[in-house]
């Protein structure tokens, strides 16, 4: 799965924004032919047009998401196989990562650290622990907790955001456009259950100064999943349950005059990244599901090795897709 997602709106004052609205509809015109070609060339668009308008005292943000998972072909009709062909990697349900490059990882919200903090730009030392603090928190909540990872309740992970960012995002929950929310949360598809042990986590953070007023915070994360195999329990291997996740995402933390008092706070902007070993129905939908519950899966495309999808510092893959 590759997930894009990019604010094609400037950064506009109250005074301009009438005129950046028209603007960015032009835009967004664009990027979404631009995406319905992709699609027609064997991808699937899982994205849409998200436009929060607020009256003449917020801020415009707009989104589109081009959705990429990395995937087999599933009109050959084979049973669900395993993404990574090592027989050698074989199930243990109370340890699910031995076997895997996420075995020595860090468990659950241990492996996301800030950065030791300094200013940056407009931001004191202070502000800048405050926002990686921030974000950390968002990633618990948006990759790790059950609440919404499970529960499928985004109010902890949405309350972390802007006002307007809350406004923008809320609608995307719970009503079938999951899918555009996918590269930013992690939601467990219905009736799928994890096993009893937290997701491993590998990755960094950082921090540059963004335009006047922002504090950009990159995340680059790897987030392995592990679930619950078919039953009756049997030995399989690994990766049949284990539902890789990469997610690069930039999160902006906003003060000062030049926003308006809703458009303050943390907000989201560009993400990329990708899914492994997962079920591309459940994936289409927006949810994340074993290889082993479906017969349509994912698998390494052309040479990469396996390993290649565990490294968070790897190239995103150049190509793939859930075929239709």
């Amino acid at each position: 799965m590759k997930a894009r997602q990019r604010v094609t709106a400037p950064a506009v004052t109250e005074t301009d924004w009438t005129d950046t609205v028209a603007r960015a509809a032009t835009e967004d015109v664009r990027e979404l032919l631009r995406a319905e070609k992709r699609r027609r060339r064997g991808r699937w668009f899982a994205g849409g047009l998200v436009v929060l308008a607020v009256g003449a005292v917020a801020t415009l943000l707009v989104r589109s998401s081009l959705f990429e998972p990395i995937a087999g072909d599933p009109s050959r009709g084979e049973a669900a196989s395993p993404a990574v062909q090592d027989q050698s990697a074989m199930l243990d349900v109370t340890k699910p990562f031995d076997s895997t490059p996420a075995a020595d990882w860090p468990d659950g919200a241990a492996g996301l650290v800030p950065p030791a903090p300094t200013a940056v730009g407009e931001f004191s030392t202070e502000e800048v622990a405050q926002a990686t603090q921030r974000v950390r928190d968002v990633l618990i909540a948006s990759r790790l907790d059950q609440k919404l990872l499970v529960g499928h309740d985004p109010a902890t992970y949405l309350g972390m955001l802007a006002p307007d960012a809350q406004r923008q995002l809320g609608p995307l929950f719970g009503t079938g456009r999951e899918p555009e929310v996918q590269s930013l949360v992690s939601l467990l598809a219905p009736g799928s259950t994890l096993l009893p042990v937290e997701p491993k986590v590998s990755g960094t953070m950082s921090v540059k100064a963004g335009q006047a007023g922002e504090l950009v915070v990159h995340t680059n994360y790897v987030f392995a999943y592990a679930f619950t195999p078919p039953t009756p329990t049997r030995l399989v291997n690994a990766m049949n349950v284990i539902v890789v996740v990469r997610a690069d995402v930039d999160y902006v933390m906003r003060k000062g005059d030049r926003w308006t008092q809703g458009s303050r706070g943390l907000w989201y902007d560009q993400a990329s990244g990708f899914g492994y070993s997962i079920a591309c129905d459940a994936y289409r939908n927006g949810f994340l599901a074993p290889a082993a519950s479906e017969r349509t899966v994912t698998s390494q495309p052309g040479a990469l090795e396996p390993g290649t999808f565990f490294d968070p510092n790897a190239p995103l893959p150049p190509s793939g897709g859930c075929r239709h």
